[in-house]
């Protein structure tokens, strides 16, 4: 409402916080976004290279083989990045959140050339290492992108910053659908990979610019002098005195002090403690019900082929999904606010649910009735424009707002770990499977689960929009007492009334 209104001194300075989140999103979701909706409209490019390598090699796959190898390069990517998950929080720790991201940059710009270099050379298996070295880092860099965020965008904009990022996603999932059309770089991958390398280098500069989280300086580093000048990077270097700043940092120097007699967080700790472990069950059902969006990430060009489409319209499908995929998200920003996450989370879970069992019963009678195929489509496009709503953006900070700031980063990466264990199973299993049963293999591995995933979230989880971290792990607790009779009940002492102060009060309140 004014050119000093809320944490910033100039309206300029909110316009240039959002041009570096809007940076480091580019960053993170580039090197996903790009690689795995790529070869879902080059499918046939992949394919071809893969036979080509082989027969030139002696060996002749046939359909199902090829399947098998297709899939193993596809899902490598979420395999391996469980090993990157369970990474991360050390290199956060004690590198910190800009190390982070410079590594992780570095390592995904090494792995475009290992697969520029398996196209030359004619080996699927170097891109299948190039995927797999990518996969190590891409957890690492989510999780910088999430800390980022947290450490440094003011409480009221961390809604439609979450839908931000998502929005870069797909915007990034556009941009790989694009250039793998045939009609735009070719039937060949070593141009489709080329056009990744500049991005990447341009990736590693952005994060060799933008400077620690003033959180990280001060409390691990201990550095009050490179806290100030971060502050002054993220939110202006203010009028004389800077009082917000000084305010900011009283209260980071407080949490500090909260922090010093407790320990780092560990898996252990946050497997043990109730609370956290309730907080992790309830973030991993909601994940349950992202996991069918992946096949349609990497294979949906494969699924439209499969329903009788030609091949321009499943490529030109593939990307337009995408498409409103990312305008989903534009539009899941204006309500995710104003609504109960877990109204939105379970109502947008039926809905998204709904739209993919009429896909797998029309993609059925798709090998019937030849005009039914085009019905099939269209209940592809509203479970992304569900999905993009809500369940998308979401479903990766639903952890986050029910555990305090210290366990934050192990908490997600238990997360991602667990969800990507997941993916890899599921999309590993759901093209070989939807060749032998069909739309079947969707209700199998996505919609049963998915069910019981919104019983548990319908039953279990507390309300958290509005509130604090630790008003929503006081609820969580609560629920943990009523589990025991009143002779028998354990002493809850996980969360101080210091700790429940920090939470988020600390975590740049402005």
């Amino acid at each position: 409402t004014g050119a000093s209104s809320g944490p910033f001194y100039r309206r300029r300075d909110l316009y240039f916080l959002l041009t570096v989140y809007a940076s480091l999103t580019f960053v993170t979701n580039f090197p996903s976004g790009f690689t795995n909706s790529s070869v879902n409209t080059a499918v046939e490019a992949l394919d071809s290279f893969i036979d080509r390598s082989y027969r030139e090699r002696g060996y002749h796959l046939n359909e199902g083989t090829l399947s098998l190898v297709r899939s193993a390069t596809l899902n490598a990517w979420f395999f391996f990045q469980i090993f990157g998950a369970l990474l991360s929080p050390m290199f956060l720790d004690e590198y910190g959140r800009r190390q982070g991201y410079i590594i992780g940059c570095t390592v995904t710009l090494l792995s475009t050339a290992v697969q520029v270099a398996g196209v030359r050379l004619a080996l699927p298996e170097l891109i299948l290492i190039g995927r797999s070295l990518t996969a190590v880092a891409s957890p690492l860099c989510d999780a910088c992108l999430i800390l980022y965020l947290q450490e440094t965008a003011p409480l009221s904009m961390r809604g439609e910053v979450s839908f931000f990022c998502e929005i870069g996603h797909g915007a990034m999932c556009v941009l790989g659908s694009i250039l793998g059309m045939r009609n735009v770089l070719g039937y060949d991958l070593e141009p489709l990979l080329l056009s990744s390398i500049p991005p990447e280098a341009v990736s590693l500069l952005i994060v060799w610019l933008v400077p620690e989280t003033p959180k990280f300086l001060l409390i691990m580093r201990n550095d009050r002098t490179a806290a100030i000048r971060s502050l002054d990077f993220f939110l202006g270097d203010g009028v004389k005195g800077n009082e917000r700043h000084d305010e900011i940092l009283w209260q980071i120097e407080r949490e500090r002090a909260v922090e010093a007699g407790k320990r780092q967080s560990s898996f252990k700790e946050c497997l043990s403690s109730f609370h956290i472990r309730r907080a992790l069950l309830l973030s991993c059902s909601v994940l349950i019900l992202t996991l069918s969006f992946y096949p349609l990430l990497q294979s949906s060009t494969h699924f439209f082929l499969a329903i009788k489409l030609s091949n321009a319209v499943s490529e030109f499908s593939s990307m337009l999904i995408m498409v409103i995929f990312t305008f989903s998200c534009v539009a899941g920003s204006t309500i995710i606010d104003r609504y109960p996450r877990r109204t939105l989370i379970i109502g947008f879970g039926i809905i998204t649910n709904s739209f993919l069992l009429a896909f797998a019963v029309l993609s059925h009678c798709a090998r019937l009735h030849a005009y039914v195929k085009y019905a099939a489509l269209a209940s592809i496009l509203g479970y992304c424009i569900s999905f993009g709503l809500v369940l998308g953006p979401m479903s990766w900070f639903v952890a986050t707002e029910m555990v305090s700031q210290r366990h934050r980063a192990t908490v997600f990466s238990i997360c991602y770990a667990f969800s990507n264990a997941l993916i890899a199973a599921t999309n590993f299993a759901t093209v070989p499977l939807y060749r032998i049963i069909g739309g079947s293999s969707f209700i199998i591995l996505f919609i049963i689960p998915s069910l019981f995933s919104l019983i548990f979230i319908y039953r279990c989880m507390p309300e958290s929009l509005g509130k604090q971290a630790h008003e929503v792990v006081s609820e969580i607790r609560k629920s943990q007492e009523s589990l025991y009779e009143a002779d028998t009940q354990p002493i809850l002492s996980d969360i101080t009334e210091e700790e429940s102060w920090m939470d988020d009060e600390c975590a740049f309140k402005f």
